[in-house]
Parts: C-alpha cells; sequence; structure tokens
C-alpha cells in the first residue's frame, strides 16, 4: 500500500512540474511594429521624440493654442485627433504629455477640467481633446504634444505653435 502511495505522489509532482514549465505563447496585433524601442516605465516620460522608426496612427489637428497672462502661465490646448489604426484606443489625460523647444517634457495639469469626448477613439474615427499643462515660466515657441497607448507606446505627436 505504501509503495502504491509514494508511486501516486511521485507521479502527481511529475504532472505538476511538467505542466508548469509549459511557456505560454504570445502574439502581437497587426498594429505594433516588431522594431520599435522599447517603451520606458509608466512614470517616465521620454525627453526626446520618438525615433522615426515607431509607427504612429494618431494625427492632430489643433484648434486652439492659449497661454494665460496669470502666474504661472497655464497652456491650454484645444484638438481633434483621429485614429486611423486598427485597434480603438483610450483617450484620457494620462495618455498625454507635452514636450517644450528644450526637451522639458510636462504631464497635463491634473486638476484641471481636461476632456476628451468620446473617451475612446474606435478605428478611424475622432475625438476632441482639451488639454491644460502649467508652464514654469513664460514660453513661446513649439510644442509636441505626445500620445500613448495604454502600453505606454507612442501612437501619435502633433506640434503647435505657442505665442
Amino acid at each position: 500500500m505504501r509503495r502504491a502511495t509514494w508511486a501516486l505522489l511521485l507521479a502527481a509532482i511529475i504532472l505538476t512540474t511538467a505542466s508548469c514549465t509549459h511557456k505560454e505563447q504570445t502574439t502581437t496585433s497587426g498594429s505594433e511594429s516588431a522594431g520599435t524601442a522599447a517603451s520606458p516605465a509608466a512614470d517616465e516620460q521620454p525627453s526626446t521624440a520618438p525615433a522615426a522608426s515607431v509607427k504612429q496612427y494618431v494625427t492632430f489637428q489643433f484648434s486652439d493654442v492659449a497661454v494665460t497672462t496669470s502666474s504661472p502661465a497655464v497652456l491650454r490646448l484645444g484638438f481633434t485627433i483621429k485614429n486611423d489604426g486598427s485597434d480603438p484606443l483610450l483617450c484620457t489625460e494620462s495618455s498625454f504629455s507635452l514636450q517644450l523647444s528644450d526637451g522639458t517634457t510636462l504631464a497635463p495639469d491634473s486638476g484641471a477640467e481636461n476632456r476628451c469626448d468620446p473617451d475612446t477613439i474606435d478605428p478611424g474615427s475622432s475625438a476632441k481633446v482639451t488639454m491644460f499643462f502649467d508652464l514654469n515660466n513664460a514660453y513661446s515657441g513649439p510644442v509636441t504634444v505626445i500620445m500613448r497607448d495604454n502600453t505606454n507606446v507612442i501612437v501619435g505627436e502633433g506640434t503647435a505653435q505657442v505665442h
């Protein structure tokens, strides 16, 4: 009886070990590029514009660029984005960052009324976006808005001029 119990226990251990070593295979969707660079961690923002090999499928059209005259200055950007990709995109405040001409990267002002309408952009659809960014001091020049998907991959960028 003891031998049968040990044999059963040994067989269970072997089966468990064999099933745990199986690696799950994953595939990437057609909208991802195998040549894209690794994305930074979620709390890091890049200090430079994306490499040319990054496939970008979100286009920007700016309709409102304004800076308050109060201190500290606040930049308001109104724009329409179009999803030319094959997958829906979430449009949230955390999807965007702003890069100034000196390389400074800013996150949207979390206390402001940032809006994306709608908050999910289907392929071929557009969304109206308003984002606010706190500027440390007066600024004029180009600004680049960068949009990332939920995996932190850059999916689009647009440049506007601040006067």
